[in-house]
Formats: C-alpha cells, sequence, structure tokens
C-alpha cells in the first residue's frame, strides 16, 4: 500500500495509509471542518459556528478523558508493530473533538477514518466551499444546509410568530408547501437568520438608564394610593405645627413620578407652552399683587402672605409692600428707577436685600420694616406641576420642593424649569423639550415594570428581529414608541408616563400584520388572526387600570400596524397580490406621516382640542375616585 509524509504536533514524520474515492471525499468533508473551527483557509463562513459549538461542547464534557484512551489505543493501532509506547502522544484539543464528532465512522471498506492531526496538515490538506459542495449528499451536512445549498423547499413555512414562546403559544397551522405554486416556493426558499443586534442594543439601554435611575433617586413607596406624611415642622412665624403633604407611592418599585418627571418621563407643561398650565400662573400671579408682607416685630420676622393669613395679634400686615424687596433696599443702580416699582409685584426686579446694606436703610415709624426685617419664608416649588408656595426652607424640604433663597416672589421663579430638570430650556421659562416624545421609551417607572419590558423582548421582539432584520424591527419599534407617548401627551397632558409600553403594542401589531401579509400560508387564516386578538384585547382591558397608560398603548399599535405594512418583509401569491400589496404599503407609509404630522400639529397648535369620551378609554370609572390618577384636568394649584 502507498503510502503519505504526515507531520504530527511532535515534530515526527508519520506513515499514513493512502486514500482514494469516497474516503478521499470524507477526508475533505472532514478537513474543511476542522478548517472551519481552527481558522484555516477552508472556512466554510456559514457552518463555522455550528461546527463551533459542537466542539464547545465536547471541549467541556465529562468524556474527554474517554476520547483521549480512545485516541491512543487508535494512535497504537494505526501506527502498527514499529511503534513503541514511548511514541504515544497526545493530540491536539481540536482534534480530539474532531475525532469524538466522527467517532465510530466507517468507509466503505470499514476501515476507521482518521481526520488530519494538525493545524499545518489541516491548512494542507483543507477542501473549498466549492469543493464541498459537490459531496452535498454527506451526511456531515445538516439538513437545513442542504435545503439551501439545493434550493430545496423547507415543509414547514415559518412566519413571525412561529418560533420561541409565541410560536408555541399560538401553534399555527401552515398549508403543506406542495399545495403551493413554484413562484411562492422559490420565495419561501429564502431563510432568513439575522442576529438580534437591536434586541440585544435595546435591551441593554434600558437596564442601565434603570440601574442610573435607582442608583440616583430614592425609592418612593410601594403603593397604589398617595400617602399623606406629616411631621412638626417651623412655620413663618417660627412657631411649630404638624404639617402634612400626599406623597406619592409606586407599585412598579421605583422612584416616585416627581423624580420620573425631572429624568424625562413624558410631561406636556414641560414639552410646549402649556395654554392651561400658564394661564394658572397668571391667575396666581394676580392673587400673588394683592399680597402684603406680614410682619412679626417681637421676633423682627416676616414674610409674604395674603391679609388673612396675617391674622395674628403679634402680626401686623403691610399692605402693597414686599418682604425684603424695595427700590430703597437695592444697590443696583440701574434698579434706582420709580417707575421699575411701581407697577405689579411680578413686574418688580429681582434685587435682595445684602445683610450690610440692611442696617443703613432708614426706617421712620416703621414704614420700611418690610426692608429691615429677616424673612423667614420664601418661595418653593412642590409637587408635580410645580405649585409655588412661600413657606420656610425647613418646610420646603420636608415636602421635596425646590427652594429659591434668593428670591421673594412666586413670579420671580420659574417652577416648571425645577420640575422638568434635564437641559433646562433654550428661553428661561418657555417649556422646549420636545425630545420627552422619545425618552420615555428607554425609561421605566421601576424594576417590576422593566422586568416586564425585558421578558417581552427577550421571548417576543427577539425571535421577530430574527426574522425581520435589525433596521425593519428598530423603525416599528421607535414609531410605536413615539406615536404612543405623543397621544397620550395630548389626551392625559398632566399626568406623567414613562415606559415601552407603546413600543410593545407596535410589535404585537406587526404580528396581526404578519397574518394579514401572508393570508394564503395560514390552512385557519381567521383561527390565526383570533389567537392574537383575543390576548390583544385582554391587555387592552388590563390598560383600563388608572395607573396604566391605554393612549400611549393605543398609539404604539396603530403606529405598528401602519409601519409593519411598509417595512415588513412579506410574500406575494400572484403579479395582482405583488401590485395590491405595493398599494398598501405606500398608502399605510402615508398615513403614518400624516399620523405623526397631525399629532404634532394638535399637540403644539391646538392645545383647546379635547375628546369628551376617549377618557373611557384610559379608565372606566367604577367609583368615584378611581380613576383621579388618570385624569387629564390640571389639578387646583396652591396658590402665593
Amino acid at each position: 500500500m502507498s503510502q503519505d509524509e504526515d507531520i504530527g504536533p511532535d515534530g515526527q514524520k508519520e506513515l499514513l495509509p493512502k486514500i482514494t474515492g469516497v474516503q478521499a471525499q470524507r477526508r475533505a468533508s472532514a478537513t474543511e471542518a476542522l478548517a472551519s473551527f481552527m481558522g484555516g483557509r477552508g472556512s466554510t463562513g456559514r457552518s463555522s459556528s455550528k461546527w463551533q459549538q459542537k466542539f464547545e461542547g465536547t471541549r467541556s464534557s465529562k468524556f474527554k478523558k474517554e476520547v483521549q484512551d480512545r485516541l491512543s489505543g487508535t494512535r497504537r493501532s494505526t501506527l502498527g508493530a514499529g511503534s513503541s509506547g514511548s511514541h504515544e502522544r497526545k493530540r491536539p484539543s481540536a482534534f480530539m473533538m474532531v475525532k469524538n464528532f466522527y467517532d465510530g465512522y466507517k468507509d466503505n471498506e470499514g476501515k476507521a477514518y482518521r481526520p488530519p492531526h494538525t493545524r499545518a496538515e489541516t491548512k494542507k490538506r483543507g477542501a473549498s466551499i466549492a469543493q464541498l459542495k459537490k459531496f452535498r449528499n454527506d451526511e456531515f451536512f445538516t439538513d437545513e444546509r442542504k435545503r439551501i445549498d439545493e434550493g430545496m423547499a423547507d415543509t414547514e413555512i415559518d412566519g413571525l410568530g412561529d418560533g420561541g414562546v409565541i410560536g408555541e403559544l399560538l401553534d399555527r397551522e401552515m398549508v403543506d408547501i406542495n399545495e403551493l405554486s413554484e413562484h411562492v416556493r422559490q420565495q419561501l426558499k429564502v431563510k432568513y437568520d439575522n442576529r438580534p443586534y437591536f434586541t440585544t442594543w435595546i435591551m441593554f439601554v434600558h437596564t442601565v438608564i434603570m440601574i442610573i435611575t435607582l442608583a440616583t433617586q430614592p425609592f418612593a413607596p410601594v403603593g397604589f394610593k398617595d400617602q399623606v406624611k406629616k411631621s412638626q415642622i417651623s412655620k413663618p412665624n417660627l412657631a411649630y405645627e404638624t404639617v402634612g403633604y400626599n406623597q406619592s407611592t409606586n407599585f412598579w418599585i421605583g422612584p416616585d413620578f416627581q423624580s420620573l418627571i425631572h429624568l424625562g418621563a413624558k410631561y406636556s407643561p414641560c414639552m410646549r407652552k402649556d395654554k392651561i398650565y400658564y394661564e394658572s400662573i397668571a391667575s396666581d400671579a394676580t392673587k400673588e399683587d394683592a399680597s402684603g408682607c406680614c410682619y412679626r416685630g417681637d421676633l423682627n420676622a416676616c414674610w409674604q402672605s395674603q391679609k388673612d393669613a396675617c391674622a395674628s395679634d403679634f402680626a401686623k400686615f403691610m399692605e402693597g409692600k414686599v418682604c425684603g424687596l424695595g427700590r430703597l433696599g437695592c444697590q443696583d443702580t440701574k434698579y434706582n428707577d420709580e417707575a421699575l416699582w411701581a407697577g405689579n409685584f411680578s413686574t418688580w426686579p429681582n434685587c435682595p436685600i445684602s445683610k450690610d446694606y440692611q442696617s443703613s436703610i432708614p426706617n421712620t415709624n416703621g414704614e420700611n420694616d418690610n426692608l429691615k426685617c429677616e424673612v423667614s419664608a420664601r418661595p418653593c416649588c412642590v409637587g408635580l406641576q410645580g405649585e409655588c408656595i412661600i413657606v420656610s426652607q425647613e418646610e420646603c424640604e420636608f415636602k421635596q420642593g425646590f427652594f429659591h433663597e434668593n428670591n421673594t416672589l412666586c413670579s420671580q421663579v420659574s417652577c416648571i424649569t425645577d420640575i422638568c430638570g434635564l437641559s433646562g430650556f433654550l428661553l428661561h421659562d418657555i417649556p422646549d423639550q420636545f425630545y420627552r416624545a422619545i425618552l420615555p421609551t428607554f425609561m421605566h417607572a421601576g424594576i417590576i415594570h422593566l422586568l416586564i419590558t425585558l421578558v417581552f423582548q427577550f421571548y417576543v421582539l427577539h425571535d421577530i428581529e430574527k426574522i425581520t432584520g435589525w433596521w425593519r424591527i428598530a423603525i416599528v419599534y421607535l414609531s410605536s414608541g413615539i406615536g404612543g407617548t405623543m397621544l397620550s401627551a395630548i389626551l392625559i397632558p398632566y399626568q406623567p408616563e414613562i415606559g415601552a409600553s407603546g413600543a410593545l403594542y407596535g410589535i404585537l401589531a406587526a404580528l396581526v400584520v404578519e397574518v394579514i401579509v401572508n393570508w394564503q400560508l395560514y390552512r385557519s387564516p381567521i383561527l390565526e388572526l383570533v389567537k392574537l386578538l383575543i390576548p390583544i384585547t385582554i391587555f387592552f382591558l388590563f390598560g383600563l387600570m388608572p395607573w396604566i397608560d391605554n393612549f400611549a398603548h393605543i398609539g404604539g399599535f396603530v403606529f405598528g400596524f401602519l409601519t409593519s405594512f411598509v417595512v415588513l418583509p412579506h410574500i406575494t401569491f400572484s403579479e395582482e397580490d405583488r401590485i395590491a400589496k405595493l398599494v398598501v404599503k405606500i398608502v399605510a407609509g402615508v398615513m403614518a406621516i400624516v399620523l405623526f404630522v397631525l399629532l404634532f400639529i394638535i399637540f403644539y397648535l391646538a392645545q383647546d382640542a379635547t375628546c369628551e369620551g376617549c377618557k373611557y378609554l384610559n379608565c372606566i370609572p367604577f367609583t368615584e375616585s378611581f380613576c383621579q390618577d388618570a385624569s387629564q384636568e390640571l389639578r387646583p394649584r396652591v396658590g402665593a
């Protein structure tokens, strides 16, 4: 028998039997497999990951020692009597894995098959992809690879909802592929196996933002209704009284909603110059103009107040005066003009009195007591809507407000800037944080909220992206999130909302669209559609609870439905069907764009637009206070 020389890992020449015919073909296949794993020139590219998974599993197998022993015995029988026990050597782990995979493989003559030993031999004897395709019937190829290489159609048809948890739950029944035309079968030959880049990225972003949120913001009490918090607090008159306020709760286990607004939650007064909100601020300013300085001479303390709130026997109400603010107390010469101090309080310049200058102010008959006293209360912005109240610093901190120690009037501060946070506004008090239309899609109200989103993305979004590709599913996901947020901002503008629920409902809409556009592929398409619509309807019914934003769900579903027609891949069954689906794609794309434009126009320009019956789509008032948190109205503000 003729022999070939081969170089082993120990540098010694080995004599191997020369193989031809079927053995050579199989040896070429094994050579290519080993090259795929070890990085040789004959890497198959697409199949290499499959080989590597098989090899990695073998690498950590508890049977590795058994494989080594079996290899040693095979090696001694191959070398024959001319080899001694001392010549025995250990082969590379890659070879051990290949040998374990092909263990028991015999050629037509019943002889054991031995793959190449070394990386050098692998490169030397590696076969190209073209050579491998000549032997597609070799049992080393998987059935799926054979079908792709030979152009054979699968006997099972895959759709968006046929894989993963959705596929198991829906148990869809597809038509037999032999019942379809050759044109359709040719389209079904294409196998989509995209990597879930977008799903991985969006899950990572959600998790990181949640970690940052929990690390920087305090946890709110867990519950469904606001909790009343009370404490003994020093009031402006320096007396201690029991003060209480309603602290918002969060049953998702996370920060309170004031903190979430500060981080980027949907809240219309932060996104536009809200007409109703600024009307309430103007009303507060009018009320403030009727206030005066309440002076306690025995304590040399003063605070801005309404006349009826300054009724103590020890207090003097100084009408038309502002505590700690006036022309005589302003050292800045540009504010010396008396005309600047003649109008309403809200038009007065903010020129606080310095401690050093205060003692030099004349005070004949106590007419300037308001400038000589110690101001014990200043503006404080509290609550979700940024109500401004004049209180002590201690009370402001207790109510988790924003205290303005350098101001004396509420008209001098912009509470909406304090509440909204983030980057502030381009103009001092004109809200313009339009990016809140997309930010809530990446944020969550708490740990439970995040876990629900991650589970959905892992089991549903992941499988859909593998079929559609990252950019298609990204368009559906993000457009649904923005559309849901904008509809919610229009219909419940003063209820802060956060989360990716609108985007997730857009993904559910994509599953519905997949059934519609591939109607002929299902044996009972109406049944398959009902299987989808029943759980989706149940989810919408859950959205009628007061702490869930059902408008975001509805908006997300509508935009997901439209954009899915535009971007998702589909099968055409005839030329007429292709034209019809092209028309539907164009119409759906135009409708999506028009709806986006209409939502932004209504939100910014038609703020008076309302929908009386729409509130019942978001919450059904089973009791008088059941839907209190889902109100479309601006809650009463606390005046200055």
